[in-house]
């Protein structure tokens, strides 16, 4: 968006931008209790950890928070690309962990060397974690091959802690019979909620503030429009909020009305 609209305005910056960026992070009470039972996993060295969300409902911002709070303290491996065989798995968590690999794919040696690694943290008192987004997609084998890497462990504590973190057909697929191994490992199962129709108020209001507040004000009967449409996910939220803007900028009108909503409403479902 160009300087003319922020100016109008009198913003900073768009407050609804579409990419996950920390500093426009919205603490709903869903996403503080999700942020609080990742840390608890972590440090209770609870093994497997799951969350679930529809897409837009902020599973990606919550873990960039999550990995920043943990970034000093913990080695982890973060695996966005999970379409992987259990072999090309764990080469690409071995590598993003910065684990020296010596010219082999030798399962085996790689295991080793794993554990090595897992060893040395554990006495140090370093947690080391996958994290795999978008796990809805890692085909079956490479989901047993994460149950077996959680074995990993020494006779009191695990040495690994696993995030599983994907949409609902995630947890679709872990009440299936040939997972269900795994999913008898999962210790903390959370589900991220869209917001309230209150708690979307207070987003958009949020995040107007975020980007400097401005002269905008939006009526009510406009909120209501962009909760009912969104349904509460945050990236409708946005996305319709952004519109919104250009159109009330286009009519020069610094007073969100509802028909701004319907107009840009209109406009994304027909581009």
């Amino acid at each position: 968006m160009g300087t003319d609209f922020l100016e109008f305005f009198n913003l900073a910056e768009n407050p609804f931008r579409v990419t996950p960026d920390p500093f426009y992070f919205y603490p709903s009470n869903n996403h503080n209790e999700i942020l609080s039972s990742l840390n608890y996993a972590v440090e209770q060295k609870e093994g497997f950890f799951v969350e679930t969300g529809e897409p837009g409902t902020g599973k990606t911002i919550t873990l960039k928070i999550f990995i920043e709070k943990w970034r000093d303290k913990a080695e982890i491996a973060l695996i966005m690309t999970p379409r992987l065989s259990p072999e090309e798995f764990l080469v690409a968590v071995l590598e993003d962990l910065n684990i020296k690999l010596q010219n082999t794919t030798n399962k085996n040696e790689l295991l080793k060397t794993f554990r090595d690694f897992l060893i040395e943290h554990s006495l140090s008192g370093k947690r080391v974690i996958i994290i795999v987004d978008e796990a809805q997609n890692l085909p079956d084998e490479t989901l047993e091959e994460l149950r077996l890497l959680s074995n990993l462990e020494t006779e009191k504590e695990k040495l690994l802690q696993i995030i599983l973190v994907g949409q609902p057909e995630l947890k679709k697929r872990l009440l299936s019979e040939n997972l269900r191994q795994l999913n008898q490992r999962v210790t903390i199962r959370t589900t991220l909620m869209p917001l309230t129709r209150d708690e979307t108020f207070d987003y958009i209001n949020f995040r107007l503030s975020k980007a400097g507040k401005g002269t905008i004000t939006f009526e009510d009967k406009a909120k209501k429009l962009i909760y009912n449409t969104s349904k509460g996910i945050p990236r409708l939220i946005n996305l319709i909020s952004s519109r919104t803007l250009m159109a009330a900028y286009v009519e020069g009108d610094p007073h969100i009305k509802k028909r701004h909503v319907m107009y840009a409403i209109k406009h994304l479902t027909n581009s």
